[in-house]
């Protein structure tokens, strides 16, 4: 490929920023930068993107994309992130996040000390020409924002029109179930999960391969189970790796129907449910017209790394997990149809178990979300002891009842690990504080068996009054069933004694 180099002959002066990768020296156009920051410390790992794209940050509400110019560029890497800078460059609607070392100075550049740079084809390169300084000595390669926001593998984000459409949405509330996969904070919506269960003894699959691990047979439905971490392209490092058998009990297998598609999304562990509305999903940037459809939003999450909504219909009918889920559905087509047709005739609900010294489970529609304990809690003086004090939660206030303390139970020596179930009763907005949240299963009517009233008289400080119903959970026992809304009238009664 030939490269010209001419020289501007005109007087006009031109201000560029200049930056440092390593040894070298780079300038941008003040004009297409938005402004510098520090490197962000929550950084939202991207599946399925190109190694250059290191992930996504909050900015004031805006997603930003950070992109590694080393390797576009074919530098050495040799510096830490943390202590890097992100320069924002804006060119039209289109918004980037550049990670130089250092920042320089703003230079007021004659045009006669400015090198253009112009390629044959007349595709603009990324090094568009060179400022010559101090005599010569000192040379800084300008970078074209246009030519690095135009290569196919550099992630756009059209934040002004996603704004735009962001304001029209309706603020309609849903839920989302979020999860880890080798660092990566994803999340899926509650109506398209059927139930997420502890891994079992799977059986091999005839039909295994790179993403397959296996099946399982979930009353009677053949599931196929995908190493979702391998699927999505994310590597998990070593410390995840080998502590996988430590800590085998925090994953998890996230079972999807979507269109009669079973399959079960492997994953390391499940972490909360999180409510959301319409207006408050971020736009992601587009990376890779192959991959922008697995990924319907982000949301923001308090300050920490945000959680990545997936799109439960682009995973169903994705090439690879269709082809798995079609093989399983075929080989296994005459046992599926006859445990369907036992069971016809059933209803199912689903619940959210959770950890309260039992194992108690609520049905999903009571609940709102499901929080990590949060340490901004504020004590209300004059308040019940129950009551540990209320918690601003997106713009709305909840009061967080500690359960324990409620019902007499041992207090928590440590809260930092409870989990806080958002209920909300009689228009008011409760947080629930638990000792962990288990699972989500779903739960044959048929199959739940009334408590007997002498047992629930014996259960003490009004435990009984709000479970009235119990289910046997193969291999894990008996999960007693509690009606939050008894939970929360007695809260309300108590509050105004």
């Amino acid at each position: 490929m030939d490269i010209n180099a001419t020289s501007a002959s005109s007087s006009a002066v031109e201000l560029f920023g200049s930056f440092h990768l390593g040894e070298t020296e780079l300038a941008l156009p003040v004009a297409a930068l938005q402004e510098v920051v520090n490197y962000p410390s929550a950084v939202t790992p991207v599946p399925l993107a190109p190694t250059h794209l290191l992930g996504l940050f909050n900015l004031r509400g805006t997603l930003i994309p950070i992109v590694d110019l080393r390797q576009l560029l074919h530098l050495p890497d040799d510096t830490a992130r943390a202590a890097s800078k992100i320069a924002i460059v804006e060119l039209g609607d289109v918004r980037v996040g550049l990670q130089f070392d250092t920042t320089g100075e703003i230079l007021r550049v004659p045009a006669a000390q400015k090198t253009t740079f112009e390629r044959t084809d007349h595709a603009p390169p990324i090094i568009c020409g060179a400022l010559k300084l101090d005599g010569g000595e000192r040379i800084l390669q300008i970078l074209s924002a246009a030519a690095l926001l135009g290569l196919p593998d550099v992630p756009q984000l059209h934040h002004r029109a996603a704004a735009t459409e962001r304001r029209v949405q309706q603020a309609q509330r849903r839920q989302t179930v979020s999860f880890r996969v080798a660092g990566a904070h994803l999340a899926l919506p509650m109506a398209a999960i059927q139930e997420i269960i502890r891994v079992p003894a799977m059986h091999p699959s005839p039909l295994a391969d790179e993403v397959c691990i296996g099946m399982l047979n979930l009353r009677g439905t053949t599931v196929p189970v995908i190493d979702f971490a391998r699927f999505m392209g994310l590597a998990r490092d070593d410390a995840t790796a080998s502590g996988h058998a430590a800590a085998s009990d925090e994953r998890r297998i996230v079972v999807l129907n979507q269109y009669d598609v079973h399959v079960g999304l492997m994953v390391d562990e499940v972490r909360s449910i999180v409510g959301y509305r319409d207006d408050e999903l971020m736009v992601m940037p587009a990376y890779s017209r192959r991959h922008v459809a697995l990924f319907a939003g982000c949301l923001g999450n308090e300050g920490r790394d945000s959680i990545i909504l997936l799109s439960p219909d682009a995973l169903c009918t994705h090439p690879q997990i269709a082809a798995v889920a079609q093989g399983h559905r075929d080989l296994y087509r005459d046992r599926t149809q006859t445990e369907a047709s036992n069971r016809r005739g059933g209803t199912r609900e689903t619940y959210v178990t959770f950890r309260l010294g039992h194992l108690l489970g609520v049905r999903i529609g009571q609940l709102r979300e499901v929080i990590d304990y949060s340490d901004e809690i504020v004590a209300t003086p004059g308040a019940p002891a129950f009551v540990r004090g209320v918690l601003h939660l997106r713009r709305e206030l909840l009061t967080v009842i500690d359960v324990r303390a409620m019902y007499g139970m041992p207090p928590y020596e440590d809260p930092t690990h409870a989990k806080i179930l958002i209920v909300e009763h009689r228009g008011e907005k409760y947080g629930l504080v638990v000792d962990a949240v288990d699972n989500i299963v779903t739960i044959e009517s048929g199959s739940r068996i009334p408590v007997p009233a002498m047992l629930t008289r014996q259960l003490g400080n009004g435990w009984g009054n709000g479970m009235t119903e119990a289910v046997e959970l193969p291999g894990r026992g008996t999960l007693m069933l509690i009606d939050l809304a008894t939970l929360c009238e007695r809260v309300a009664v108590e509050s105004v004694a």
